[in-house]
């Protein structure tokens, strides 16, 4: 991938720049205002017509969704202007891919490293946030988009430049003022993504199913060090909430060589991780996930949100790379299978680590797994052995709860008693259990 962001303060009134390097990809709206207008929801209008380009020159274009008369009010040079319920913005990125960044007036702030059709999406402040103005550019060869957003209770100024590098690093600085606690304590959605397992999510005796989607899973790193929640497909909306004092988070794509992502055109394969790293205290991280038949729509939100305050200074970066991320000399969860036995409402857990220290082939015998549960679930199978296929090692988990009670599993390996991965986490609520 090919590309990289800087998001910072911004003034009120933001200044276009043409390119004056040699090498540059100038837009043609090399100065692009965009003014929101009075309209519930124009996202909707973006789905109902096909984009109509705008302006484009070398490989970078500037696009335009809706019907024309409704959402926001694009102005180009030489005083062209149009109507349209969102723009997208398309620049060339490194080994032949396209970046595409997406701003839709009454709604969300959008970037997809890598395009409509696939990768995770980072959005700012939250459904009810309104642009009040974007500027479009090209400086020096870069794309830059000056946002200013504002949502009940909340404002906030976003600076994102978008440069050919193998990685994105997008730092944020949000200055917002919250007129009451209850919009701070409002989660704020940072990353969607979609996740399925398609047919066969009602599994029956000990099925392991793979799964379809844009990350495995959420990572999380706070003071007990660096931990993995997989992600599914719920049968009812699912919220869990992880914190308070979360660091960083991400969706992360780990099992990029299986072979069933071949018959998907969204190649989930090539999904980069997305990471948001928060310094200081910290925050808590929600995930929520709603069950799905299909691809239309994101089915999970990974929100965060500030401690309340009159006035508070957010400060974070996000990070979009292919390179998978390595927890020092810790193991990583690097696949999930997930099956049960819908009879006795026994669940199993087939988890994979590899790197770290385990690379080197620890003995069999010394490398054990660690299981916490909550008193009333019960562990009948807690089995580890080496993997040669990942090079690391599998621990199969196999749980049976009270019934009407819920599941809340943490394991992780250890080497004579030493921790030697990151912790694998799941929780699922009350499962049913037929009779």
């Amino acid at each position: 991938m090919a590309l990289a962001a800087t998001l910072v303060p911004w003034p009120t009134w933001g200044r276009g720049y043409e390119a004056d390097s040699r090498g540059a990809a100038p837009v043609a709206c090399a100065f692009s205002r965009i003014v929101p207008l009075s309209w519930p929801s124009p996202a909707r209008r973006a789905s109902a017509r096909p984009w109509a380009r705008l302006a484009g020159r070398r490989g970078s274009w500037v696009w335009c969704g809706g019907d024309g008369r409704r959402g926001l009010s694009v102005t180009l040079p030489g005083g062209r202007s149009r109507r349209c319920a969102g723009v997208r913005v398309t620049v060339p990125g490194g080994g032949g891919r396209r970046v595409t960044w997406l701003a839709i007036g009454h709604g969300s702030f959008w970037a997809r490293p890598l395009g409509m059709s696939r990768g995770v999406s980072v959005r700012a402040l939250g459904a009810r946030g309104i642009f009040r103005r974007v500027t479009l550019a090209v400086h020096k060869g870069q794309l830059v988009a000056v946002a200013s957003v504002s949502a009940p209770g909340a404002q906030a100024r976003y600076h994102l430049t978008v440069s050919g590098r193998q990685t994105v690093h997008m730092t944020v600085i949000e200055r917002a003022s919250y007129l009451g606690a209850a919009v701070a304590r409002r989660d704020r959605p940072a990353l969607a993504g979609f996740y399925d397992f398609g047919v066969g999510t009602a599994m029956s005796a000990m099925a392991i199913d793979p799964a379809r989607h844009d990350a495995d899973g959420l990572w999380l790193s706070d003071a007990r060090g660096p931990s993995w929640a997989p992600l599914r497909n719920p049968r009812h909306p699912w919220r869990q909430t992880y914190g308070p004092r979360v660091r960083a988070f991400g969706l992360l794509q780990r099992d990029r060589t299986r072979h069933y992502y071949g018959v998907h055109a969204a190649r989930q394969q090539d999904a980069p991780d997305v990471i948001v790293h928060w310094p200081g205290l910290g925050t808590r991280v929600v995930l929520r996930e709603r069950p799905t038949a299909g691809r239309m729509a994101p089915n999970v939100r990974v929100m965060f949100g500030p401690w309340a305050a009159d006035r508070e200074t957010l400060r974070y970066r996000l990070t979009w790379t292919r390179i998978q991320r390595r927890a020092g000399d810790r193991a990583i969860v690097v696949s999930t299978r997930l099956g049960g036995n819908v009879r006795t409402g026994a669940r199993m857990y087939v988890i994979d680590y590899a790197g770290g220290a385990i690379a080197r082939r620890l003995p069999v015998h010394a490398v054990a797994g660690k299981v916490q549960v909550h008193p009333d679930t019960f562990v009948t199978q807690d089995s580890v052995r080496y993997n040669p296929y990942t090079h690391g090692y599998r621990q199969v988990l196999q749980v049976l709860p009270m019934a009407g009670r819920n599941i809340h599993v943490r394991a992780w390996l250890s080497v004579y008693g030493q921790r030697l991965s990151e912790t694998w986490r799941y929780t699922l609520f009350a499962p049913r259990i037929a009779h």
